[in-house]
């Protein structure tokens, strides 16, 4: 595993889910995202070789970010960087008992 470092953690990307919101104006009710919390984020590039390997996958037009550990990553069904939604097509969360835990997430843009 490479190392990561801090200064990498550059981005920001909000965690959240859909929600029923109520327009105070009018009363009608609407879906939006609704942020539960906001992490830094390292984006991760992937190699020539790899993305030729997700080609004709369910992983082609997806993006990996890594954030530091955080469990509740894994109850979340999107996420939102910079105002563009995501959905979290795969959580791969830090096992091991490292002092400095990354999770990398696998993210699709929404259509």
């Amino acid at each position: 595993m490479r190392k990561i470092k801090p200064s990498e953690f550059n981005r920001k990307v909000s965690f959240g889910d859909i929600k029923t919101v109520t327009n105070p104006n009018t009363g009608g009710k609407s879906k939006k995202f609704k942020a539960d919390f906001t992490v830094w984020f390292a984006p991760k590039n992937r190699t020539l070789d790899q993305k030729y390997e997700l080609v004709g996958t369910d992983f082609e037009d997806t993006k990996v970010i890594i954030v530091r550990h955080k469990s509740a990553v894994a109850d979340k069904q999107m996420a939102l960087i910079d105002s563009v939604q995501y959905d979290i097509i795969d959580y791969s969360p830090d096992e091991t008992n490292a002092l400095l835990g990354f999770d990398y997430v696998t993210l699709k843009r929404r259509s």
